[in-house]
């Protein structure tokens, strides 16, 4: 049996997309690093390609009649099963938003313990408070030199802990000779244990929002309406495929939406290290001000 050539380029669009889906599998942290527009870009031209040439292939086996004699039935079912699925898609997508929301949330509550700590020093002796705050300078610069790098292939920079531990044991070991120094050693221990609370927290978020078998309900829901969309008959078969491609793309935009909000430390629309830079830039004002007391 002799293919066609528009069965041959049918299936070579399958090919692609299967090989697409695989090197996915295989290799998600080449597609977390892609750029967020080279992603869209791809996605949705690769699902267009296949919904649309899917629904030109079906309609090119069958005669148009025995589609149109369905289009009442059809929309009923297309609007039950298209509205079950936009729940959960924006489900998903809220539960994504939100966990890409309190992530830089929790960046920012980190930049200001950060510089809590530095600040509520200022009444312990000479030697613990240049101990503590040096710690927190360090701790600063280490986290946007070399910890934000490395959350964006998954990891953390284990010097971080040493610091807040080694700033933990200055401000809590010695013992405070009257109630300033007490006061002093009560707020650095309460605003260091709030930084290395929320330092757990922030790279717990560096996790995805969205488990795989969520993705596999989300996929599979996305190719039963889009291909649901083939089961109709227009008049004008053009008409026909750009609204199949309407709805294609609606749904592609969207789950690379949700796949670049999951991962708010690793995609092209990761959050970055300002808050860490302006925490740094306000402590050297501190150091260079009129404020003696201030000074390390």
């Amino acid at each position: 049996m002799v293919l066609s050539k528009s069965t041959a380029a049918y299936g070579f669009v399958l090919v692609c997309a299967a090989a697409g889906a695989i090197f996915w599998l295989l290799r998600p942290d080449l597609v977390i690093e892609t750029p967020a527009l080279v992603l869209l870009f791809v996605v949705v031209v690769s699902s267009v390609a296949l919904m649309c040439g899917g629904q030109w292939y079906v309609h090119s086996r069958f005669p148009e009649r025995h589609f149109v004699g369905h289009n009442e039935v059809g929309g009923f079912i297309i609007a039950i099963a298209g509205s079950l699925y936009g729940v959960v898609l924006g489900f998903l997508t809220v539960a994504a938003w939100q966990h890409f929301t309190e992530a830089r949330q929790l960046v920012a509550q980190e930049s200001a313990a950060a510089a809590d700590t530095w600040h509520m020093a200022v009444g312990l002796p000479a030697a613990v408070r240049t101990r503590v705050r040096y710690d927190m300078v360090r701790y600063s610069n280490r986290i946007v030199s070399n910890e934000w790098p490395l959350m964006r292939h998954g990891g953390f920079d284990k010097e971080c802990d040493v610091l807040i531990m080694d700033a933990i044991s200055a401000a809590g070991t010695f013992r405070p000779k009257d109630l300033l120094a007490s006061n002093a050693q009560n707020a650095t221990l309460q605003q260091l244990g709030v930084l290395h609370d929320v330092r757990q927290r922030r790279l717990s978020e560096n996790g995805g929002a969205i488990v795989p078998f969520e993705w596999f309900v989300l996929i599979l829901g996305a190719i039963c309406v889009t291909c649901f969309c083939w089961l109709f008959g227009v008049a004008n078969k053009n008409v026909h495929l750009l609204m199949t491609a309407s709805v294609t793309i609606i749904i592609a935009s969207t789950l690379v939406l949700l796949f670049e909000l999951q991962y708010p430390f690793r995609t092209s629309l990761r959050i970055g290290p300002d808050d860490w830079i302006a925490e740094i830039h306000h402590i050297e004002l501190m150091q260079n001000g009129a404020q003696m007391d201030m000074r390390m």
